[in-house]
């Protein structure tokens, strides 16, 4: 068999699990929590029809129940003796049974509830702010996890007990690097800001945290005795950023907005944590300005939360706007009273104002540094709401990006009917944003422009079997990147390509401000004689890389200066860039010549060539039957065929499988240019795309 129709009949290898296949009629969902074995709840569609089930079913006893329904319970012998697995097969089978006459309205599972969480701080029942987010509901689901940081970006710590144990085995101090991040001064303010996003619970003193089981990150901006400059606020979210932040809070204000003419620098650093896959999250201010006019709050990509009070009503001094991030309590009054606090004019107490939020406080130096707790108002307090429900929804669902958080944050929020459009879309709902991010969907079809349309499209897929011989499917969709394994699980943590040092100086360097960076093409193999090599277009040029991410020479050159690319697809281009829609390298001794062979689409047509750069083949798609009658049958009538990826991947055996996507789907074939099970399924039922 000649090279030429090797690489034509050949088919890359998918990765893609099965797509689940929908459940046949009748059949029953198995339930998530627990139920009463062998009942079920039935609403009949009348009398009559209750009892002649009575009669049909002698296997069940049927009880009349005050609402109208019927208690149906299977009679069973001897309960004690079944398992818990055949337990549950039994009462799913009874549902079945019933749901399938139908002479039945509907029947359920009598499912057991438990009561929310209640932590057993004793001063919880002073923290008013959590149960009007239903947060205890979403402490049922999660209290978070010590793998998720939460970085505190404020006035450093003041060693109160309630958070020591909180605090990540690394610290940052801003204005004085590599000194302690301690705070100095006499307003600790971030004391009480890090309580509310992640303080400690369940240990019998003070108060709850919101994601009080994960890990906090102190990094000093300033305090009372050095102020908080721009500069330590870039620095600061630069560290956390490589410290594995992935929620920043900001409790502080400037009364501008967030242009890039007066805060590039910020602007910058923000967009970089974003990049990594950061949430950040900003006190809307407290001036009752609009908060496109506060800084950070108005930054792009970040949530800016305004403050209500105990009666869900908008607190007189917050912030507002129709592009607020969404609200959160923060009290009426902003200096509220002590809990165990010795006197301290510095701390501002007054004792009759219950109406702040209730979390740790330590007092000045002058009154001896005491640690206690107090009521305190404002956005600052607020936007940790914010932060530490963000800490929950990752430790539910680690692949959630920042897109993912802000659109469920502001998704599943209460609405303020009083508020009018100055609370952005409503009250946070924890309890909602937690439990929406379980079944979020977090693969390439989640995100940018694949979530605008029915069509989910893939830019490029590289498969590359690594060191210890283990495959990795890399998946490049808008402007980020998605590792799996063979099993299509995830094996690191979905990126910007920006956050690639190799992709921001190389092809993202091209790509229009503003605007999401877009590989065209990527493909990995072991080079002969080099090893490790990873091949990209995009931008109209090309980039070669070793294992280290080391740019070779050559890089961002052109495809139409190479010789090979302009006499064939370029060709095509029309005059304007010369763009590839799929390019693969393999190695393939068997095929003869030198055993390198690279293959390439555009245009409508593929091209393949040998180590050297000699054209061995080359025609339109549609005359390449699997094409044809597969991924081009989906084209706009009368339009070109283009695939959005085309791989081609060694199986451990030696055969080789070939994928594309294109039209939002997915196609594989076997070496013998056979479909395999994963022919023609749309991408977003593949569980790794959704």
């Amino acid at each position: 068999m000649t090279p030429f129709r090797s690489l034509a009949a050949i088919g890359l290898l998918g990765l893609a699990a099965q797509a689940h296949a929908a459940p046949p009629p009748g059949a029953v969902a198995s339930p998530n929590g627990r139920f009463v074995p062998f009942e079920v709840l039935v609403k009949f569609d009348s009398e009559p029809a209750a009892v002649a089930a009575k009669t049909q079913m002698r296997d069940a006893k049927m009880a009349s129940q005050r609402s109208g329904l019927t208690l149906v319970r299977l009679e069973t012998p001897t309960p004690r003796l079944y398992t818990a697995a055949q337990m549950k097969d039994e009462t799913l089978g009874l549902l079945q049974r019933l749901r399938a006459r139908g002479d039945v309205k509907y029947a359920q599972l009598n499912y057991l509830l438990e009561f929310s969480h209640t932590p057993n701080d004793p001063l919880y029942p002073q923290q008013w702010h959590y149960p009007l987010i239903s947060l205890p509901a979403a402490w049922d689901i999660t209290r978070g996890s010590s793998a998720v940081r939460i970085a505190i970006l404020d006035s450093g710590r003041s060693g109160h007990p309630e958070i020591n144990g909180k605090w990540g085995p690394v610290e940052f101090n801003a204005p004085a690097p590599g000194q302690p991040a301690t705070d100095n001064g006499s307003w600790r303010h971030g004391t009480h800001v890090a309580g509310i996003a992640g303080g400690a619970s369940n240990n019998g003193v003070g108060g709850a945290g919101v994601c009080h089981n994960c890990q906090l990150l102190n990094a000093k901006i300033g305090d009372t005795t050095t102020g908080i400059s721009i500069n330590s606020i870039v620095n600061s979210i630069q560290w956390a950023t490589d410290n594995g932040a992935r929620v920043m809070n900001m409790s502080f204000e400037y009364p501008s907005a967030c242009t890039q003419a007066s805060f590039p620098a910020l602007r910058d650093a923000i967009a970089r944590a974003i990049d990594h896959g950061v949430s950040l999250v900003a006190a809307a201010g407290n001036n009752t300005a609009i908060v496109d006019n506060v800084t950070p709050a108005s930054c792009p990509g970040v949530i800016s939360v305004a403050a209500s009070d105990r009666n869900n009503n908008l607190a007189g001094y917050s912030s507002r706007g129709p592009n607020i991030g969404v609200t959160a309590p923060g009290g009426a009054q902003f200096y509220g009273a002590a809990i165990g606090c010795p006197a301290d004019p510095a701390s501002g107490f007054t004792p009759t104002d219950f109406s702040g939020a209730v979390s740790a406080w330590t007092t000045s130096p002058g009154s001896g540094n005491a640690h206690c707790y107090r009521h305190l108002g404002g956005t600052s307090m607020a936007a940790p709401h914010v932060a530490g429900t963000i800490g929950l929804m990752l430790s539910a669902n680690g692949g959630l990006l920042p897109e993912h958080v802000r659109n469920l944050i502001r998704g599943t929020a209460s609405a303020l009917p009083t508020c009018g459009n100055n609370c952005g879309p409503g009250l946070l709902n924890a309890y909602a944003a937690v439990n929406a991010s379980l079944t979020a969907s977090t693969g390439p079809c989640s995100t940018g422009t694949t979530t605008q349309s029915k069509l989910c499209g893939v830019d490029a897929i590289g498969h590359y079997v690594n060191a210890s011989g283990a495959l990795v499917e890399s998946v490049y969709a808008s402007g980020h990147l998605w590792q799996f394994d063979a099993n299509g699980n995830r094996v690191a943590a979905t990126k910007s390509l920006r956050a690639f040092p190799r992709y921001a100086n190389g092809p993202c360097a091209y790509a229009a401000a503003g605007q999401e960076c877009k590989i065209d093409t990527s493909t990995i193999l072991d080079y002969p004689g080099f090893g490790y090599l990873e091949s990209v277009t995009a931008y109209g040029r090309y980039w070669n890389f070793d294992a280290a991410g080391n740019g070779l020479a050559g890089n961002g050159s052109t495809l139409s200066s190479v010789a090979r690319f302009a006499n064939g697809p370029c060709s095509y281009a029309g005059g304007g860039t010369c763009n590839f829609d799929t390019r693969n390298l393999i190695y393939a001794p068997e095929w003869g010549l030198d055993g390198l062979f690279e293959s390439i689409t555009a245009y409508g047509r593929y091209w393949i060539f040998d180590g050297a750069g000699n054209e061995i083949g080359s025609d339109t798609l549609l005359n390449v039957p699997r094409y044809a009658s597969g991924p081009c049958a989906y084209r706009p009538a009368g339009g070109v065929c283009t695939f959005g990826s085309r791989e081609l991947r060694r199986l451990p055996n030696g055969a080789l499988l070939e994928t594309v996507t294109a039209y939002g789907r997915y196609f594989e074939w076997d070496a013998n240019g056979n479909p395999t099970g994963s022919y023609g399924v749309p991408l977003r039922q593949l569980a790794r795309f959704k």
